[in-house]
């Protein structure tokens, strides 16, 4: 890690901005980009000042601040987390902690169902699992009055999430908490079920971005011997819970198609449409009955 003098008083923004350049382990561009959305998400200091004031004093609480919040990312603390604030499908959901950072292959997932749907005329119910913060869901239910969805997940703290999420962006979905394990206690049918459930088994952490080691396990990792266990309790639901000719969208694991696909043939899905993502990777896949 950088070696970082904090024993000289920052003055102003451009001050600021030259500890930013010296002491993350970044380009200037990038440095620089990071600068401007702290400025303008928790200074509230629009960032074309850096050009147009560049002797713009900062106080002692903003200066304090952006030094903290500066320490934070050398530690590869998510900007994400920072700012409490990520852009999925065109609009800016609350993140902490508790929930997974939404990620693009996820956006595509989301667009799949809602293209496939985007000119139905009567109401379609949608179960989002394993929902997080409410990403997936939130993000169909304002797209399309016609689908009726539910979201849920067994943390109550990451439906806490949902709840801000589900208020900020005035949807209508119905939040319920619940374990994948007890399929039993939901008595109702989906037209369609969506889920990016956790996938990664633990001991490929390692190969991890090192800002992923701040969100959730529960998130990310699977049992250690069992990297397909909530794939196998989706389709468990699925084969009690989803209406006849349903749909299943799911973000998968291209680490381990061979033994996704022996999971497809024991649970006798018939029709089965893979999607690469945006890297060329086979991470999304639709499936029914």
């Amino acid at each position: 890690m950088p070696s970082m003098d904090v024993k000289k008083i920052i003055m102003n923004i451009i001050q600021m901005r030259s500890l930013y350049r010296n002491n993350l382990s970044l380009s200037n561009n990038e440095s620089d980009y990071i600068y401007k959305i702290l400025l303008k998400d928790l200074c509230h200091i629009d960032p074309i000042k850096i050009a147009l004031e560049p002797n713009l004093i900062l106080s002692s609480k903003l200066e304090n601040t952006l030094l903290l919040k500066m320490k934070m990312i050398m530690d590869d603390y998510p900007i994400d987390y920072i700012i409490n604030k990520k852009n999925f499908y065109g609009n800016d959901f609350f993140v902490d902690e508790n929930v997974l950072i939404p990620r693009p292959e996820t956006e595509e997932l989301v667009d799949w169902l809602i293209q496939d749907h985007y000119n139905i005329d009567s109401q379609k119910s949608v179960i989002d699992l394993c929902t997080g913060s409410g990403c997936i869901g939130i993000s169909i239910d304002i797209n399309n009055s016609y689908l009726d969805v539910t979201v849920c997940d067994i943390s109550t703290q990451a439906l806490k999430v949902c709840e801000i999420n589900k208020k900020k962006l005035r949807s209508n979905i119905k939040i319920i908490e619940l374990d994948l394990n007890l399929i039993s206690r939901v008595n109702k049918k989906y037209d369609l079920i969506i889920s990016n459930p956790p996938y990664i088994p633990p001991s490929e952490s390692s190969k991890l971005d090192a800002n992923v080691k701040y969100e959730p396990d529960i998130a990310l990792f699977t049992p250690e011997d069992n990297p397909l266990h909530f794939y196998d309790k989706i389709l468990e639901f699925a084969s009690v819970n989803l209406s006849k000719n349903g749909i299943i969208y799911l973000e998968i694991n291209p680490n381990y198609m061979k033994e996704f696909n022996e999971l497809l043939t024991n649970y006798s899905i018939n029709h089965v449409n893979f999607k690469n993502d945006f890297r060329g990777k086979k991470r999304l896949v639709k499936l029914k009955f």
